[in-house]
C-alpha cells in the first residue's frame, strides 16, 4: 500500500515538473482523490512510475497513466513478443515435431498453444512471416490483458486471467497479479 509520505513526495515532484498538477498540492479534496485511486500501489511502483513519467513525458500524467507505468515495474523482466518468438523459434529447430517444449510464462505456452506445435513444426517459409505476426500477436494481446488486469485491480479479471491461463497453458505457472480480495469502493470514504 502506497504511504502518504511517498504519495506526497511523489505529488510533489509531479507539481515542480508538470504546472497543471500544481493544484492537487494545494487542494486537499483533490489530493485525497488521487491517493485515493493509487493507494493499492507499492511505494516501489509508484516511485518507479512517477520517476519514469517525469523523465520521458512531456505531459502531465493522469492517474490511469501512473496506474499503467507502475504496472511496468513489476513486468520489467517480461518477454518482448519478439523474444517470445525467438524462443519458440529456437525450440522448434531444436526440439522437433515428437519433443514439444512446455514453458513456465503461462503467455509464452498459451501463444504457442492457440497455434499449435504441429502447425510451428510443419511452417514453410512462405508461412513463416504470417505465423510469427500471428504469434506475436497473441502473445502481445495476452501481455496486455495482464497488464490491465493489474493496472485496474478488478477481481473478476483476475479470475479471468487464471481461467485463460489454466484453458490454453494448462502446464504453465499461472499469472501472479496482485489484485484485492474486494473491489474497489469508488465512493468517498468516511473519516
Amino acid at each position: 500500500m502506497l504511504s502518504r509520505k511517498t504519495f506526497a513526495a511523489g505529488i510533489a515532484l509531479l507539481a515542480s515538473v508538470y504546472e497543471k498538477l500544481e493544484r492537487i498540492t494545494s487542494d486537499k479534496f483533490l489530493s485525497e482523490q488521487w491517493y485515493k485511486m493509487l493507494k493499492e500501489l507499492t511505494d516501489a511502483q509508484f516511485k518507479y512510475a512517477i520517476e519514469v513519467i517525469v523523465k520521458t513525458q512531456k505531459f502531465a500524467p493522469t492517474i490511469s497513466e501512473i496506474r499503467e507505468k507502475a504496472v511496468e515495474y513489476n513486468h520489467q523482466s517480461d518477454l518482448t513478443p519478439e523474444e517470445a518468438w525467438a524462443i519458440v523459434y529456437t525450440d522448434i529447430h531444436a526440439k522437433g515435431y515428437y519433443n514439444e517444449p512446455h514453458y513456465e510464462d503461462w503467455k509464452l505456452e498459451a501463444a504457442k498453444n492457440a497455434i499449435g506445435w504441429q502447425t510451428l513444426c510443419d511452417m514453410t517459409e512462405d508461412s513463416k512471416s504470417a505465423i510469427r505476426a500471428h504469434f506475436m500477436r497473441i502473445y502481445s494481446s495476452l501481455k496486455q490483458r495482464e497488464k490491465t488486469t493489474e493496472a485496474i485491480q478488478n477481481p473478476k479479471m483476475n479470475t479471468l486471467i487464471s481461467a485463460l491461463a489454466g484453458k490454453l497453458a494448462p502446464s504453465a505457472q499461472k499469472p501472479k497479479l496482485s489484485i484485492p480480495s474486494k473491489p474497489k469502493e469508488l465512493v468517498a470514504e468516511e473519516g
